[in-house]
């Protein structure tokens, strides 16, 4: 079931000279001009955006949406642009400040991580505001069991649509995932290369408690030298023996690989043991503009990322089918795309993209394409920003790039 969509309509065309990015003035005279008071007021806008979409009032939903946009306008200098350009733009400041605690479902037009269920499908659903402002709305859905059934092989599917009235963030949200799920004409897997992939990507911490446990195994068993794989099928009298030996090969299992991340003077990180069926959770503090979460204020989904400033790096492995190569990632650095995760993207191997947010722990970065800013000169005369490749950021995987500096 869906509800009434609340697109964003569209806007006059501007006159020769006008910019038409810019607020209308009475919302800019309602707003106030200190930072802090502005984050506030983003808040409330939310809070509104919600009450009116869950209300169905597209006209109050679509005037909250402008007050909001326009929050972003004045707090970054009175322009929209490269204000989400960086983790530090006033458009990601206050996308962060204003978002759900992770677990919670958010509200519309608050960014926010939860679970959703249909029937024996589990899915992480990240939600935030698509193109077009908070009217726009953005899924990501992320398998939780690796062995079960999910609406892509890959076990990710992005989304998007509007906000529907009358219906929550998580109604919609679950009703997309059912929908995609009953167009499949049979069950699809995550492939063994992907669920290999996924297996020592950590869920977020808020998932720890989750019951029954996630499934995340992965497709291929790793057996360490001095350790063979048996599969055994044994009398219920016998069979608890049979656990106990792979309770304590699992133990050795693991003291022999961190032992031997000591060795390699890597123990300051913590790696998955495959052997395990324990999901590894890590989190990183909240940066210095997200203070104000301490104080019991919405708190970012990134508290459960790693840290993606400038002193963020990771430790990779270059897979040649030779000896391993440390290679550290780190913003600013340039890479060569060296395999995408579809054929259809293969136009894109050999590209060279800047490294500008690392996360070690889902071996994956954020970057943008390595080419210069390009400018052109408006209808008024002035000289303005044509293409800036650093407001349109994409997702690699460690293994998919190779470092050139």
């Amino acid at each position: 079931m869906r509800g009434r969509p609340m697109a964003k309509k569209r806007k006059t065309p501007a006159q020769p000279g006008q910019d038409w990015n810019a607020p209308a003035a009475e919302l800019l005279a309602e707003l106030p001009t200190d930072r802090d008071e502005l984050l506030a007021a983003a808040v409330a806008t939310v809070v509104e955006i919600d009450a009116a979409i869950m209300r169905g009032d597209g006209a109050a939903a679509e005037a909250a949406s402008d007050r909001y946009e326009a929050v972003i306008w004045k707090m970054n200098g009175g322009t929209h642009v490269g204000s989400m350009a960086d983790h530090d733009a006033p458009g990601q400041v206050i996308e962060r400040h204003c978002a759900a605690v992770p677990g919670d479902v958010p509200l519309w037009g608050q960014r926010g991580q939860f679970l959703v269920v249909d029937g024996d499908m589990r899915a992480l659903v990240e939600y935030e505001a698509g193109y077009g402002g908070p009217l726009g709305a953005h899924f990501q859905f992320h398998v939780i069991d690796l062995d079960r059934p999910f609406i892509s092989e890959t076990g990710y599917r992005s989304h998007f649509d509007t906000a529907q009235g009358c219906m929550t963030v998580d109604e919609v949200a679950r009703g997309i995932l059912a929908a995609q799920r009953a167009e499949k004409k049979r069950p699809v897997m995550v492939e063994a290369s992907y669920r290999d992939r996924l297996a020592d990507a950590p869920l977020p911490a808020w998932l720890a408690g989750l019951e029954p446990p996630a499934r995340r195994e992965p497709a291929t068993v790793l057996v360490p030298p001095g350790f063979v794989l048996v599969d055994v099928v044994l009398p219920s009298h016998r069979a608890f023996i049979a656990r106990r030996w792979a309770a304590e090969a699992a133990t050795k299992i693991k003291a022999a690989r961190a032992a031997g991340l000591n060795a390699k003077g890597k123990g300051a990180g913590t790696e998955r043991d495959p052997a395990s069926p324990e999901p590894t959770m890590t989190c990183s503090t909240v940066k210095a503009d997200d203070a104000a979460s301490a104080g019991g204020g919405p708190v970012s989904p990134e508290a459960t990322m790693p840290s993606s400033g400038a002193e963020s790096c990771s430790i990779a492995r270059n897979d040649d089918g030779g000896p391993a190569d440390l290679v550290e990632f780190k913003p600013g650095q340039r890479c060569e795309i060296v395999s995408v995760h579809h054929p259809v993207f293969n136009r894109y191997i050999g590209k060279r993209i800047i490294i500008v947010k690392v996360h070690p722990d889902t071996r994956q970065v954020w970057a943008h394409d390595d080419r210069p800013i390009t400018y052109k000169t408006n209808r008024a005369g002035r000289r303005v920003v044509d293409s800036d490749p650093r407001c349109i950021q994409s997702i690699y995987g460690f293994d998919q790039l190779r470092l050139i500096t």
